[in-house]
């Protein structure tokens, strides 16, 4: 009975463990204990998602570090504002949502610009009271007022003109010092139309009157929502608890004065998950008595989708019949839900500046700016001499103040049509009627005659003769003004027009900032563009909850347990790998590519802990083959190289195998001079110090020129491992990227090779292209550290850092050098030799990546044919290296080079043709107008060069090197033995050097 007792307990032991570890886990999951790892997991999982697309007409106005720069700092007085919701208008954007909270009223305040208001006030005047006189006085002139009437005629010019000019200067100057920006800003909001503005949820101390409360609800609240099962309310009230903070829930809309000129409201509150992170919202906030307030993006959404009712449901919330962007047919929009009734928010993976289509408010100030500069110039125009400008003077002088008036009553126009926006009333409908479609087309269309007919002005203006010199730069800024407003014009309407725009706060210094799945920083405005673009794109997250991911796991984990009873411990473990994968596998697919997400955390903690048990009822692998492995991962890093180990532990072993692959080396030019000057700052930054400490202006220890001498070495030296950190290290990802190992650093050099642990049968094009990247990676380091890097003291420049490549291809021998308690996974013969030998001989060339044939061979051929353009030199000998060697110098890739430099080459390789002319049969003479005929086409290469703005422009160049070359050969012939016999021509230049 013991036995049989036993002998059960023994075969069920498995099925009890994964009972308890199951137990275990479903209190995990239960009391929430792994929440934060779930956040991390699905950060990591939303990244594997098929990306969502941005729609097209999302619009961004940035209040960024630009425009604060331009107009002081946040908050800015609310006039600002409001002259960009009259250009958004006339741009053509759909909607405007400001996700800036008006709680408070603003003062009155003076006009920033008063002064300017005065003296437009006064010109204004002028030019009126001016035309009227002149138009005055020529009537008399053309006998068009009768003698007898003279009297009458003047006292009608006071009436008409002279009195009204200076009541507009009048009310133009008291408006300036008496500026209401909350009336000016709730007009333009109700000139806009479709504008929306905040509602905060929370209890914030802003006192709300019941009756501004009250119109906030009906005027601004979806009453059109079923929810029968008060899904909604039960969601707020989880998410407030979740907050954990003191606020309650409240009701607090923006003042009543510039609200009641809004077409909508939303609330901005936004769901923010235990680790900081904003990765769900919720669309909708009850308020009571079957309102509900909608989400700042989401509330002016529905209304632009034209919803015709809303349901919620447990899992979802179903937009009925609504009407999505392009499409003629309307459509119920299911938007699936969180178990507490929050929207998982599916972000673009790009950058806030990147992603959806931006504009800074600057831009669109810059705008108003041209406007008042055009109008500007028309008054100065207005008043110039008609004879400095041309015969037909007074002609151009008469147009332009008839455009001046022209402006005027198109400012008068504005005025009336804001003297309309009084608001709306608690139903929604324009107190007074509103402004008409008729008023708004009849207004742009004036602007839209003013703008063509200035346009018109100028051009005509463009080709006068003007004798005053200052009249004519006043007509050439004119005309320059003109053209880039209208050219600026053109660009907005087409990237504004249709937009759904959500102005707020980005800039960099701004507390409102968040952190997204993808981004630490993330300005808050862009929450809001990517809650609607979720619902436009109907690209949701479905969520599903934790205990049908822990059900799955837990079924199959319990039938692959019982299924693999009888087997031996080796197979039990090798089955159990199944129930640690496949299933946690599964649900990170259903992420992947259905993004359906269930939280794993547990999942996979119940798979694991089984596998775990599992493996310790089995058996361990050997010691001897875990020392192995340990060995091998204590001697390498390069994961390549690991990949082999574990593959093939024997490879632990001394010794190598001989592989065609290709070497690449490095070296920095004139590194040398790079740290003694680094050495030369640091030491002169030490004695500047001294002197301070000297003089008393700094504490510290008054050193003798000798110690100074000392620090100033420590101190170079420190700074110049950070240089070479950075600098190597920007060249190595390049190299890295490309598959290339590397093998070692030697001072400034690096060595590395391509094709090997991995074979890799495209080992030279890698490496050719890692070259072209290595310098890309230079360019951007020297352009990104330029301000860091010591001032070379022969240019006066930074000491910018370059290096020169060489790379062969050929029979290498590859593997572990070193001792058993040392080893090196390293490469060594003639060929790595040979690409050490040809980075040094891009000094004899003025080149930057030298290759071999053997390499150019290899990477021009095949899929990659013509890809790179190379320059073909002669056959060298390099140091050490008997056997010559042809040479090129890699240029770049085809697709990412100027035609000029194209075509520069092409023209350097013809001239290559003659100067190697006759080397295939060196016993013959050489013709030494092939010299000349090479180097007419070096010449013309080296004037491809010439638009181009290059690093080495002036200081480097191929070209001039070989036409001195073919100078000195057609000048002093070929070279001569020691007997004075011409040698055979046989293209070979010998180096002298390394």
């Amino acid at each position: 009975m013991e036995k049989r007792t036993k002998s059960f307990l023994s075969k069920t032991a498995p099925l009890w463990m994964f009972l308890l570890v199951s137990i275990f886990c479903a209190l995990l999951a239960a009391f929430k204990v792994t929440q934060k790892l779930d956040y991390r997991f699905y950060d990591t999982m939303l990244g594997w998602t098929k990306p969502p697309k941005a729609v097209d007409n999302i619009l961004l106005v940035d209040i960024g570090d630009t425009a604060l720069n331009e107009y002081g700092s946040w908050p800015w007085t609310r006039d600002i504002l409001a002259d960009v919701m009259l250009r958004l208008k006339e741009m053509g954007a759909n909607t405007a949502i400001f996700d800036i909270e008006y709680l408070t009223p603003s003062s009155l305040t003076v006009s920033d610009n008063i002064n300017q208001v005065m003296e437009n006030a006064c010109s204004e005047g002028e030019a009126q009271i001016t035309q009227g006189i002149s138009d005055f006085a020529s009537y008399i002139q053309n006998g068009m007022i009768p003698t007898g009437e003279t009297v009458a005629a003047s006292e009608e010019l006071i009436h008409n003109t002279v009195a009204p000019s200076f009541e507009n200067i009048f009310r133009q100057i008291s408006n300036g010092l008496n500026v209401d920006n909350d009336d000016y800003f709730a007009r333009c909001l109700q000139f806009f139309g479709n504008s929306s503005l905040t509602i905060n949820m929370r209890e914030i101390q802003v006192d709300v009157s019941p009756e501004d409360e009250d119109y906030a609800a009906k005027r601004f609240l979806f009453a059109n929502v079923a929810d029968s099962s008060n899904l909604i309310e039960a969601g707020n009230e989880y998410s407030l608890r979740e907050e954990k903070s003191e606020e309650g829930k409240d009701f607090v809309p923006a003042v009543h004065s510039i609200i009641s000129h809004a077409a909508g409201a939303g609330f901005t509150n936004v769901v923010v998950d235990q680790d900081g992170t904003r990765r769900r919202v919720e669309l909708l906030n009850s308020h009571g008595n079957g309102l509900y307030t909608g989400q700042l993006a989401f509330a002016p959404l529905v209304r632009v989708l034209g919803v015709e009712s809303m349901e919620r449901k447990p899992r979802s919330l179903i937009l009925h019949g609504a009407l999505l962007p392009g499409k003629t047919e309307r459509k119920d929009i299911n938007i699936p839900l969180d178990n507490h009734g929050r929207m998982l928010i599916n972000w673009l993976r790009e950058k806030y500046e990147y992603s959806f289509k931006h504009l800074g408010v600057q831009n669109i100030k810059y705008m108003d700016d041209g406007e008042n500069g055009i109008f500007e110039f028309l008054l100065a125009l207005a008043t110039a001499a008609p004879s400095d400008i041309s015969e037909t003077g007074a002609l151009f002088t008469e147009q332009a103040a008839e455009l001046a008036q022209n402006y005027m009553d198109i400012l008068q126009m504005k005025e009336w049509l804001l003297s309309l926006c009084e608001g709306y009333n608690i139903e929604g409908n324009a107190i007074g009627g509103g402004i008409s479609g008729s008023d708004y087309e009849q207004y742009f269309q004036l602007r839209k005659d003013y703008f063509d007919a200035v346009s018109s002005f100028a051009t005509s203006l463009s080709s006068l003769t003007i004798s005053d010199p200052d009249l004519l730069e006043t007509v050439q800024a004119f005309v320059e003004t003109v053209e880039i407003y209208t050219e600026n014009d053109t660009l907005m309407r087409d990237y504004i027009n249709g937009a759904f725009t959500i102005i707020g706060n980005s800039a960099t210094a701004s507390t409102d900032l968040g952190v997204t799945p993808f981004w630490r920083r993330y300005a808050n405005l862009g929450t809001h563009a990517n809650v609607a673009n979720t619902i436009l794109q109907e690209d949701f997250i479905r969520y599903v909850d934790v205990w049908w991911g822990f059900a799955f796991v837990f079924a199959f984990c319990l039938a692959v347990i019982i299924s693999t009873n009888s087997l031996s411990a080796a197979r039990k473990s090798v089955w159990g790998i199944l129930y640690l994968v496949l299933p946690v596998g599964i649900l990170i697919l259903m992420m992947a590519f259905f993004r359906i997400y269930t939280p794993v955390t547990v999942p996979l903690i119940l798979a694991a802990l089984t596998y775990i048990l599992e493996l310790a009822m089995s058996f361990v692998v050997t010691e001897k083959d875990k020392n192995t492995l340990r060995r091998g991962f204590a001697s390498y890093v390069a994961p390549e190289v690991v990949s082999e180990i574990v593959k093939d532990p024997a490879l632990l072993g001394l010794g190598g195998v001989s592989k065609r692959i290709t070497a690449l080396f490095s070296d920095v030019k004139t590194f040398s001079g790079f740290t003694e000057t680094v050495n030369n700052v640091a030491t002169e930054d030490i004695r500047a110090h001294n002197e301070l400490v000297k003089a008393g202006r700094e504490s510290g220890k008054i050193l003798s020129e000798e110690e100074i001498s000392v620090q100033g070495a420590a101190k170079g030296a420190s700074r110049l491992v950070a240089y070479l950190n950075d600098y190597l290290g920007a060249l190595s990802d390049a190299i890295m990227l490309e598959h290339g190992t590397i093998d070692k650093y030697v001072g400034d050099e690096i060595v590395s090779f391509f094709g090997a642990p991995i074979y890799d049968s495209n080992h030279a094009w890698n490496a050719c292209v890692a070259g072209i990247r290595m310098l890309q990676a230079e360019a951007e380091y020297n352009k990104t550290h330029g301000s860091e890097l010591p001032i070379n003291p022969r240019t006066g420049k930074p000491f910018f850092l370059r290096s020169r490549v060489g790379i062969n291809t050929g029979d290498m021998v590859v593997g572990n050098m070193g001792t058993e308690k040392k080893l090196n996974y390293t490469v060594m013969g003639n060929n790595v030799n040979l690409a050490s030998r040809l980075e040094g001989t891009n000094k004899a060339y003025d080149s930057w990546i030298m290759c071999s044939e053997s390499t150019w061979v290899e990477a021009d051929s095949g899929e990659h044919k013509d890809k790179l353009v190379a320059k073909m030199l002669d056959c060298v000998k390099v140091v050490n290296v008997e056997k010559p060697v042809q040479i090129y110098s890699i240029q770049g890739l085809r697709a990412e080079m100027k035609p000029e430099e194209i075509e520069a080459a092409a023209l350097f390789n013809k001239g290559m043709e003659w100067y190697l002319k006759g080397r295939e049969t060196p016993t013959g003479e050489k013709d030494k107008q092939d010299f000349l005929k090479a180097k007419h086409y070096f010449e013309e290469a080296d004037r491809c060069y010439e638009g181009i703005d290059s690093p080495d422009k002036g200081i480097l160049s191929m070209e001039k090197k070989m036409i001195e070359r073919c100078d000195d050969f057609f000048t002093n012939g070929l070279p001569v033995n020691e007997k004075g016999i011409v040698l055979p021509w046989d293209g070979v230049y010998t180096m002298k050097s390394k």
